[in-house]
């Protein structure tokens, strides 16, 4: 157990004692703020650093973008009223609201998203955002106070779903701020305003009473990070907690749970969970050996055990509605899975039951981060059970969140790494998760024809064309094989009997659309 894992466990059971003492004067105060447990801890809330579901959660709800996504996934307005595309698809112009005004009280105008969009490009800082590169930005350019026109370089159909992470910033704060304060202090025009964050200990919210969507019902909201599934659970049954991430239901039935009328909240979420396999490593850049390994995979036997009978195996990496439905999932076959790696030339010479390649025993690291994805450790485990059977010893290196997410940007994971890209519900979008220019993407495959027809795809405003390239390249993606497809995740969210709200598929949680039971200040 790390030493940050430790400091957390210290501080959960002083707060369950906190709690004992409480109900045994009488019972909770009904005025406390809305308390939030994740599983991760957020590296930065500068939006133009985050790179994590945790991250933009929070940014969420102390920013506005132009281009907002609703529950439901659809596309809405935002800080924009409306938009719209000249002929030559390359103008973007957008129409802002009037009278907004950041939480330092600095006015909301045009200015202020074209300096947002400069400082995503300023390599000085060198940020972690890839919008400007995604959307192909040439300029934006101040019509008025209130009107933006967007130019890019070429025809970008996806753009206003790109601009949903496209956070507005106040020119003044951040250009007058130092960025290594600035990513802890944010300051935007959304529904909350951050007062305190206290690293890996809790980061506290208070409502904008300005915000221009109206004052949020929710007071005052905190955030903490306890990686430990069963300590997040323990505070939810006991009355620390109103909602908690990442929990799976044969978890939540517990006589305490019951007592207390907790919630178990679920949905199939956009999540596409997957064992990374680094091409550029040995024999990992044999076809035959990456479908070998996607044949090894019982994941029927994992979704009925660890999983509890949620979820089934990924065919596509692309998510409803926009996959591919004559896709199917690779079937569990280890009798093919040998055969495939025979025909890699990978031999047990000395009957170990240890495949060789080049002479040398096929061993490989898979690394894991603790505590990120539902029951990712147990997957992992088994994963590696599954093809341990085959002939390929793998062996699960456990790696705290924010060391893992260090190594991903290092690039120096092992040959195997358990990760999951979320989802913008867009076809080129889940697509793009195997970019090779994708820092995330660490698998380095570049497959001539996917980076071709991936650019088509890019630039296409037809729906019928889109569809039919979108199509091609699924296909593609799963005879290559890449990944060793696992599952869209399904996500699991415990509640408290004092809040009602239902999950989105995109995993973020946005305050104002979380109803209180009961009143707070």
């Amino acid at each position: 157990m790390g030493r940050q894992t430790r400091r957390i466990w210290v501080t959960g059971a002083a707060i369950l004692l906190l709690l004992a003492s409480l109900q045994s004067c009488g019972g909770q105060k009904a005025d406390r703020p809305l308390t939030i447990l994740v599983s991760v801890e957020a590296n930065t809330l500068d939006p133009h650093f985050a790179t994590s579901t945790i991250e933009w959660s929070i940014l969420m709800n102390v920013f506005d973008s132009l281009v907002s996504r609703k529950d439901d996934m659809t596309l809405g307005p935002g800080l924009a009223e409306r938009w719209g595309v000249d002929e030559s698809k390359r103008l973007w112009t957008f129409h802002l609201r009037k009278g907004v005004k950041f939480h330092n009280d600095e006015p909301f105008d045009a200015r202020s998203v074209k300096y947002t969009f400069e400082r995503m490009q300023d390599q000085s800082l060198r940020p972690r955002t890839t919008i400007p590169r995604r959307i192909f930005l040439k300029e934006v350019e101040v019509v008025d106070d209130h009107t933006v026109r967007i130019h890019t370089r070429r025809r970008v159909a996806t753009l206003p779903i790109w601009l949903v992470n496209a956070f507005i910033l106040p020119p003044k704060y951040y250009s007058a701020t130092p960025a290594k304060e600035v990513l802890a202090k944010p300051v935007g025009t959304g529904p909350y305003r951050l007062v305190k964050w206290v690293k890996d200990d809790h980061i506290r919210m208070e409502a904008n009473a300005a915000w221009w969507g109206g004052k949020p019902k929710i007071e005052t909201a905190v955030w903490r990070p306890v990686p430990e599934t069963s300590a997040r659970i323990a505070e939810l049954e006991t009355g620390g907690a109103d909602l908690i991430t990442n929990v799976s239901p044969d978890q939540m039935h517990s006589p305490a749970g019951r007592e207390k009328k907790i919630q178990l909240k679920g949905i199939h979420g956009g999540r596409r969970v997957y064992v990374g396999v680094r091409t550029d490593q040995g024999v990992l850049g044999d076809r035959r050996v990456r479908q070998a390994m996607n044949h090894a995979v019982n994941f029927d036997l994992i979704a009925s055990t660890v999983l509890v009978g949620h979820g089934s195996r990924m065919a596509s990496v692309v998510n409803p509605p926009n996959n591919d439905p004559s896709l199917k999932p690779y079937p569990y076959d280890p009798e093919k899975a040998k055969a495939l790696l025979a025909e890699a030339g990978l031999k047990d010479t000395d009957g170990d039951g240890i495949l060789e390649a080049n002479g040398q025993p096929l061993r490989l690291k898979l690394d894991v981060p603790i505590g990120r994805y539902l029951k990712g450790e147990e997957i992992a485990a088994a994963v590696a059970s599954n093809l341990r059977a085959v002939g390929i010893h793998v062996e699960v290196n456990l790696l705290e969140w924010s060391v893992f997410l260090s190594r991903r940007s290092k690039k120096i994971l092992s040959p195997l790494y358990l990760h999951g890209f979320s989802s913008a519900f867009d076809a080129e979008l889940d697509l793009g998760a195997l970019r090779p220019s994708l820092f995330a993407n660490l698998t380095a495959w570049k497959h001539p024809e996917f980076i071709a027809e991936y650019q088509k795809l890019r630039q296409s405003f037809d729906p019928e064309e889109l569809r039919r390239i979108s199509f091609r390249l699924q296909r593609l993606v799963i005879e290559e094989a890449p990944w060793i497809f696992l599952w869209h995740q399904y996500d699991f969210f415990g509640l408290s009997a004092r809040i009602g709200w239902l999950p989105r598929p995109d995993e973020r949680i946005y305050l104002p659309s979380i109803a209180m039971r009961d009143a707070q200040n």
